[in-house]
């Protein structure tokens, strides 16, 4: 799980940062001072319309159409050189953004986020549930062992004709690589791209993109092997308690109670349910938990193998 570096309990948070704070909110009721301490949110009238929201209403129908609003500060006619602070404009204005001292705590419970390249279909998380919040959903997804590099490469599955194969995505992985899991608010890049083997010829392969429907001739050299596998995809958000119950059942570090607390509303119960896309988590953001997974798996693999091999030559 990502820590916020101001989220540890340490002197400098617990008590030099508080008092910097309560003192930079009493500098910045004064214009004169207080703009050495701006950001580009104070007094800017802004539209309230952003394309997200656009896209998801109809006709506007928002009671921010067509509204602009000053942000952060205002001040009044009759005292024009002191300003109040106001709520900020949420979700048009995040805390973290408009006062980056502030920082959710690592140990809220947010959203639930899945790493998919680590979960086995057990139905521990969807079993453990009191609310029956979870649901298994079919994804296409790469293991963290056929994909895996260094120590462990070569010990995941072999690529065979009517399997599944994924190649990267570039541009997406360049995303992925550059978006901050503890200020993102948004779902990760699927850096993934899915296609079905027609077959297999020497060195290459020919293969359907699910995407695009197009068959492609690959060297198997830029495909990974990838499987259908059933994962905890679709969540009802509308009747989870937040518990963390999924987590804790979890004996393969692929559930994980998220601290973001942003896209978890909606006008309808409907908006509740997140697939499997809102709720995968990379591998990346929790790293130290994956590498112990794929440790255990690889080593179970290189014994597996060696037992197998051992058993041929006896015969």
């Amino acid at each position: 799980m990502p820590v916020h570096p101001r989220a540890r309990p340490n002197i400098r948070n617990l008590i030099i940062r508080p008092l910097w704070m309560t003192l930079k909110a009493a500098l910045r009721t004064f214009p004169i001072i207080g703009k050495r301490f701006d950001h580009d949110h104070v007094g800017k009238k802004v539209e309230m319309m952003d394309s997200s929201t656009t896209k998801r209403l109809e006709d506007n129908a928002h009671p921010s159409a067509g509204q602009t609003y000053t942000a952060d500060r205002e001040t009044s006619a009759l005292v024009p050189s002191l300003s109040r602070p106001v709520t900020i404009l949420y979700p048009y204005e995040r805390l973290e953004d408009t006062e980056p001292w502030l920082f959710v705590p690592g140990n809220y419970n947010g959203r639930i986020g899945v790493i998919w390249e680590t979960c086995t279909a057990c139905k521990a998380c969807v079993r453990i549930c009191p609310n029956d919040c979870l649901h298994m959903t079919t994804e296409y997804r790469v293991d963290i062992l056929d994909d895996a590099e260094g120590e462990w490469a070569g010990l995941g599955g072999e690529i065979e004709e009517g399997g599944w194969v994924a190649t990267p995505i570039e541009s997406a992985r360049e995303h992925n690589e550059n978006r901050n899991p503890i200020l993102s608010h948004d779902t990760p890049s699927q850096d993934w791209k899915f296609g079905s083997v027609l077959d297999l010829t020497g060195s290459s392969a020919r293969v359907a993109w699910n995407d695009t429907g197009d068959e492609e001739a690959m060297d198997l050299s830029l495909l990974t092997r990838a499987e259908e596998e059933i994962v905890s995809g679709r969540i009802d958000l509308g009747r989870c308690m937040f518990c963390g119950l999924c987590m804790e059942s979890c004996n393969f570090t692929s559930f994980f109670m998220t601290n973001e607390y942003d896209g978890m509303s909606g006008f309808t119960r409907d908006d509740l349910w997140f697939d499997a896309s809102r709720t995968r988590v990379l591998p990346s953001e929790h790293q130290e938990a994956v590498d112990s997974e794929l440790a255990k798996r690889a080593t179970r693999e290189r014994s597996k193998r060696e037992r197998k091999a051992g058993k041929g030559g006896a015969k």
